[in-house]
């Protein structure tokens, strides 16, 4: 296992288009590795995934070469010392992999990497990363031509063809996820095997072809969608909306859960949404498996919901793509609450930091929605939008504690209107 966790650190580094290597990257490799088996029963695939998105020009059989030499690298790194961190192995190795290429002059030159061999160690990784070129569109992703061709060489069997389409995918779009990749890679090899033993082949590759171009293509309009919604309404509206969305989603969950869960969508939108179409849609892909990836692993200590645990089980590839289909949970019974309960009209409210009362705000909104959950957001919207005002009233006003009483008053006939109770 020791040798699984020192590659995936390593692998993970071509899974983002980042310019330095920060200590945050560390962090969310560990995140990303334990517990994780595929990891250890795709090792060759993934490794072979990293060399090619860095090594673009190399030869199928030079890229299963320098995999191989990774793998005997690996191998020696179970035999660190005990007080050596992984993070420490982990540059070893990654220095280890460059040192490699460097010495190899021939291969350096040959991947126009020769201009990043006369410059000091801390800048060589930079620009190994900047030599990286992406002039494919997505939707080649799962192209698939030549079908009689193909079947010709599955018979052969010298390359696996989900070998052959890992190596090609990966030198075409080196910034592409990883577990994508090796997940569409499965995609592919089935096609070949159910297509190969029809009598039209090029009808059926098609049609497999179709299906696949149009998950890639709703994916990337559903990042697209999330970054206009997030400029239309601002950080703050939209941190509100996703607490909308995820309470229905999963409203088993405590607000205190859904707040961080959806805080940290946020603020991945706000880092990924700036950046252009292609890095933009990287970027959340990989923040969502950190942040689902954290949410998969409550739902196997604690059981949140069948349709959390399906989407949990899901690829990693499409994991994202299932939680954002998901709608209203119709299973869910919430505990009755008075709107006495839901909204809090203390005092205490006016020494709250800023941060604290939003904290408050989002409680709130999502307690209403696990109460209403078909309800209309402008509904929701509106009672939030009214407290906010009467907390800035209040505490302005000479005698808070007599406002938050009278004026409270009206909040919660607003609040048991919504509620019908």
């Amino acid at each position: 296992m020791k040798t699984v966790r020192f590659v995936s650190f390593l692998i993970f580094f071509s899974y983002i288009r980042c310019q330095t290597l920060q200590r945050s990257l560390l962090d969310a490799a560990t995140q990303q590795t334990n517990g994780q088996n595929f990891l250890e029963e795709n090792l060759r695939a993934i490794t072979s995934i990293m060399v090619a998105q860095f090594l673009q020009k190399l030869t199928y059989e030079k890229v299963q070469i320098i995999v191989q030499e990774l793998l005997d690298l690996a191998e020696k790194c179970k035999t660190l010392k005990s007080h050596e961190l992984p993070s420490e192995s982990c540059h070893q190795l990654m220095a280890t992999f460059l040192e490699h290429i460097w010495s190899n002059q021939g291969m350096a030159g040959k991947c126009v990497f020769s201009d990043c061999c006369n410059i000091n160690k801390t800048a060589r990784h930079k620009c190994f990363l900047l030599h990286k070129k992406d002039d494919t569109g997505y939707t080649e992703i799962f192209q698939i031509s030549n079908p009689e061709q193909i079947c010709e060489m599955g018979k052969e069997n010298k390359v696996p063809v989900k070998d052959r389409y890992i190596y090609e995918t990966s030198r075409k779009h080196p910034f592409l996820y990883g577990p994508t990749i090796l997940t569409m890679s499965v995609c592919y090899e089935t096609a070949v095997q159910s297509c190969c033993r029809e009598e039209n082949k090029t009808e059926c590759f098609q049609t497999k072809e179709g299906m696949f171009q149009r998950v890639v293509r709703e994916s990337h309009e559903c990042v697209k969608n999330q970054c206009d919604v997030r400029e239309k309404l601002g950080d703050s509206n939209f941190h509100d909306r996703l607490i909308v969305f995820y309470t229905k989603k999963a409203p088993q969950l405590s607000a205190q859960e859904l707040i961080v869960l959806t805080k940290n969508m946020a603020a991945a939108a706000s880092k990924c949404c700036p950046l252009d179409q292609e890095p933009q849609f990287v970027c959340m892909e990989d923040s969502a498996k950190l942040i689902l990836g954290a949410l998969c692993r409550r739902h196997e200590t604690e059981p949140i919901s069948a349709a959390v645990g399906e989407c949990c089980d899901d690829s990693d590839a499409f994991r994202k793509h299932c939680f954002d289909d998901l709608q209203v949970d119709g299973t869910y019974i919430s505990p009755p609450l008075s709107c006495d309960q839901v909204i809090n009209l203390k005092e205490d409210l006016c020494k709250a930091q800023e941060e604290e009362l939003k904290t408050e705000k989002l409680k709130l909104l999502s307690n209403l929605v696990k109460q209403k959950p078909y309800a209309a957001e402008m509904q929701f919207q509106s009672i939030i939008v009214d407290f906010a005002h009467l907390v800035e009233m209040c505490c302005q006003a000479e005698k808070s504690e007599m406002c938050f009483q009278e004026e409270g008053f009206k909040l919660i006939e607003k609040c048991q209107l919504l509620l019908g109770s």
